[in-house]
């Protein structure tokens, strides 16, 4: 791969780019081995006389979460992070930023679903770029878990073309 995964490649999350957002930081993560800090509760602080292999696990665990903390605060503007709710483990900050966005979530599933259903073909440009502008939304609606199937894309792109474009013949 030429191209390096790391925390630099993660987009700034901004909020209106939640989803990208938080693929790009799974994957960094992923390639760091820090992720499992996002779906693991905690081990308990190890006692003095503990294993050498828990003493390790714990001290492995307590760097990851401890780096995926500063990744996701590093990879936020200064507004979006102010409005997150600090937390000692990365599974709930992670939490705490998704319940953020999934109120913001509705109102972008709303308005792409809106343009997608207001989308006329207006003669400029080529037919083939509105049709893949509405795919386009309706990629974007799915990536944010909303059911977009082929056939109400057919049915949206079909009612987005003027009369002459459709099939008169019965």
């Amino acid at each position: 791969m030429s191209e390096q995964v790391n925390h630099n490649t993660i987009e700034t999350l901004t909020g209106s780019n939640y989803q990208k957002w938080k693929q790009d930081l799974e994957i960094s993560l992923g390639f760091l081995d820090y992720d499992f800090v996002l779906k693991e509760d905690p081990p308990q602080e190890p006692a003095a006389d503990a294993s050498a292999e828990t003493k390790t696990k714990f001290a492995k665990w307590n760097k990851a979460n401890k780096m995926a903390i500063l990744i996701m605060q590093r990879a936020m503007i200064s507004s979006v992070k102010g409005s997150i709710p600090k937390s000692e483990t990365a599974k709930k900050y992670y939490e705490a930023i998704a319940q953020r966005f999934k109120e913001s979530e509705k109102a972008v599933k709303s308005t792409l679903l809106n343009r997608l259903i207001d989308m006329k073909y207006d003669g400029q440009g080529c037919v083939r770029a509105h049709i893949l502008n509405m795919i386009d939304i309706g990629t974007k609606l799915q990536e944010l878990e909303m059911t977009v199937d082929e056939d109400m894309m057919v049915h949206f792109a079909l009612n987005s073309l003027p009369k002459d474009f459709k099939n008169t013949t019965s």
